[in-house]
């Protein structure tokens, strides 16, 4: 790292004191002989162009400065290039940030960054619909999570009210969707890795995570995920979501999900996500931002980006 640009979001976290933390964390890398800067986002979906824009001139590191949601946004600007991508957690929902060792302090994080290695890693990629008739197709590519059903359901109920709530009662509320809401069953089609052939199932409810702990109420769901796995490791519950997903729960808080009969885990090279019939209103997600409703299909793609780890977790 020579030059870095920090994209800061404003709002991650409803911080009080940016006005003072930002300068001193760009003081911490120029002490590392490091040119460092700052762009605040002005909105939703502004970090990408930021970070592309870093990188047009001249920046070879980006760090992000937020929540899951900032990452993932700045990470549409950077991953395809040769530049490098480093996360300090000031936002609301840090999984990256924890999955990597690094400090919930930001002063303390951006030192880990300032001597950290760089590793290059796969990334998850998400095509979706932006329209009704299935016509317009986007993509995101992701570094946490990417699922569908009641996770995206989640997300979706949250949009206009994400900001207000406090971690203990973002918990209560998915507790009680995931256990009182019906979540209809969808098509899940997938390739297992190395294989040409595909299989199909019915699901509830399908997550793909590249990191190993989510944090509070869903850190014992993905177990094993890793972000230097050449493979999607993709988790689906059978229907009835009423049985499977308190089921699901469960079994990960007592360390059993190998004997919850309705769910399965299974190493994947790309897997589809489909409605059953026109009535299916199946949400998805991708990083904690709701993309929209079914269908979805995602796919790794290898030596994507560039990653900054800390010395002190180990590169594989």
């Amino acid at each position: 790292m020579s030059r870095a640009t920090l994209i800061v979001n404003p709002r991650a976290g409803s911080r009080r004191d940016l006005a003072t933390l930002i300068p001193a964390m760009i003081r911490v890398l120029e002490a590392q002989g490091i040119v460092a800067g700052f762009v605040e986002t002005t909105g939703p979906n502004t970090a990408a162009s930021l970070a592309a824009n870093a990188l047009s001139e001249g920046a070879d590191t980006v760090v992000a400065c937020g929540g899951d949601g900032t990452v993932h946004e700045v990470l549409q600007g950077v991953v395809g290039t040769s530049a490098a991508l480093g996360v300090v957690p000031i936002g609301t929902a840090n999984a990256l940030a924890r999955n990597l060792g690094l400090s919930p302090d930001p002063r303390r994080a951006i030192s880990q960054l300032a001597g950290a290695s760089i590793a290059r890693i796969p990334v998850g990629r998400v095509e979706y619909s932006a329209s009704n008739d299935g016509s317009e197709l986007q993509s995101r590519c992701f570094a946490v999570l990417a699922g569908a059903g009641p996770d995206g359901a989640l997300v979706y109920s949250l949009l206009a009210g994400k900001a207000a709530l406090g971690r203990t009662a973002y918990y209560a509320h998915a507790a009680r969707l995931f256990m009182t809401r019906p979540f209809p069953p969808f098509r899940i089609s997938y390739r297992s890795t190395g294989s040409d052939s595909w299989q199909e199932d019915r699901a509830v409810n399908a997550m793909c995570a590249r990191v190993g702990d989510l944090g509070g109420l869903f850190s014992k769901l993905t177990h094993g995920s890793s972000l230097y796995s050449t493979s999607l490791r993709l988790s689906y519950l059978r229907p009835p979501g009423r049985l499977s997903l308190p089921s699901w729960f469960v079994s990960g808080q007592l360390g059993i999900h190998s004997r919850n009969p309705w769910l399965r885990t299974i190493e994947v090279d790309e897997f589809r996500c489909e409605p059953i019939g026109e009535a299916a209103n199946v949400h998805a997600q991708v990083d904690g931002e709701w993309i929209g409703r079914l269908p979805i299909s995602v796919r790794l793609i290898p030596d994507a980006l560039s990653f900054l780890i800390p010395t002190s977790v180990p590169s594989r």
